[in-house]
């Protein structure tokens, strides 16, 4: 596969005569990854209430989680190769059946057991959204605004969690942990009936062969190898960053629990802000792998300033800028692999191309988390964590360096 002129490998014609419909499409993708984006949360945002009435351990509460992000890992890939094969509509009709009924099964859960094994089948269903809806945006949208629609999708990934932890633990408090459970199923099937039932493909799009895409292919791509490894590296920044500042900040900083999670909201911010901003200013450049640079140096700087200054004496207002910058860095850049990795490959194969990308970036969730809770246990401190995250990133800056996409993307009104 080569790599010349990988920005038009996905044509934008029909893009282009599909008028205003395609924004309807944008908000039926990220109204989608809402619902899809709320099983990932729930977990976390009633984990008191769910470690009581089950009596959890901390261990336990922990692998709840880990069955959801295991499902997705399983799904992203045959679920790609299905979107590519037989369409958007019928697999995400077939992927949220698999999602409500094993959440509803998994409000009927008694003990651990139970609950952890309903969760990951339902997270394989909720993996076929990020694919589908992928490549349903990368049809209708012309590559000037590719950037910027998915990474407004991608901001419904950031706004489930807000949106979890606004309304799960009142019902949880007021109905018990399975009403919370029945309301993320009746929230994702809501969103992806609504997909099913108004998406179109573009009027000019012919699917064309509806042959498997060999996967091997891909890794004649070194853009698309590049850009994976890039994922690799920086979804192991994000977990680590979405896992720890919190605790960091709480232990080293000497902020109240409080305090350290509204914090904790602030890098969600800025994680929306790069996914919207960087995915506007790639279309602006002409260039994802360019901007992806620019994201993994803004990382580098703040994970290193994080260890340096997120201490105790360090003043709100900064430690609220350097929670926004990791965000920004570290959380931001979601959207531009994602995009990238669908601009490689003719339209027909765009989901199994974002499947097998995501499935090998998903492994880095697993991976670097740990390491860096292993070095604050070891150094009795998280400063060395994050300086070994700043290593990290940097290492994200090399690699980003071989992503060959400057191709111009820009095209006429």
């Amino acid at each position: 596969m080569s790599d010349e002129g990988t920005a038009g490998r996905i044509s934008a014609p029909s893009a282009a005569t599909g008028g205003s419909f395609k924004w309807v499409v944008l908000g039926l993708a990220t109204l989608m990854q809402v619902g899809v984006s709320l099983p990932q949360q729930t977990p976390a945002a009633i984990g008191p209430l769910l470690a009581h009435s089950l009596s959890l351990s901390r261990t336990e509460l922990g692998l709840l989680t880990s069955a959801i992000w295991g499902g997705m890992l399983i799904g992203m890939l045959p679920f790609g190769m299905l979107v590519d094969r037989y369409g958007e509509r019928s697999m995400l009709l077939a992927g949220g059946t698999l999602l409500v009924g094993f959440l509803l099964l998994a409000s009927r859960a008694a003990s651990f057991q139970p609950l952890f094994l309903a969760l990951v089948p339902a997270a394989v269903g909720a993996s076929a959204a990020s694919p589908g809806g992928t490549r349903a945006l990368a049809a209708w949208f012309e590559p000037r605004r590719r950037g910027m629609a998915i990474g407004v999708r991608q901001t419904g990934v950031t706004a489930a969690g807000v949106l979890a932890a606004v309304i799960l633990p009142p019902i949880a408090l007021a109905f018990g942990w399975q009403a919370a459970f029945v309301t993320v199923a009746m929230l994702a099937l809501a969103g992806m009936v609504a997909f099913v039932l108004f998406y179109r493909e573009p009027p000019a799009e012919s699917r064309g062969s509806r042959r498997t895409l060999d996967v091997r292919a891909l890794l004649r791509s070194r853009t698309w190898v590049a850009a994976t490894a890039y994922g690799w590296v920086f979804m192991g920044a994000l977990g680590s960053v979405v896992a720890y500042l919190a605790v960091s900040l709480n232990q080293d900083a000497g902020l109240s629990p409080v305090r350290a999670g509204l914090l904790l909201a602030v890098l969600q911010v800025g994680g929306i802000a790069g996914r919207l901003g960087f995915g506007v200013l790639s279309d602006r450049l002409g260039s994802r792998g360019l901007v992806m640079s620019l994201s993994a140096t803004l990382a580098v700087g703040a994970c290193a300033a994080m260890a340096l200054l997120g201490h105790r004496g360090a003043g709100a207002p900064l430690l609220a800028l350097l929670a926004f910058l990791l965000g920004l860095s570290c959380m931001g850049w979601n959207a531009l692999y994602i995009t990238l990795s669908a601009e490689v490959v003719p339209i027909q194969h765009a989901a199994t191309a974002v499947g097998a990308g995501t499935t090998i970036t998903f492994i880095g969730m697993f991976a670097v988390p740990p390491v860096f809770g292993l070095i604050a246990d070891h150094t009795g401190s998280y400063a060395w964590s994050w300086l070994a995250l700043a290593g990290w990133a940097a290492l994200g800056v090399l690699v980003s360096l071989a992503i060959r996409d400057r191709t111009r993307r820009t095209a006429p009104d």
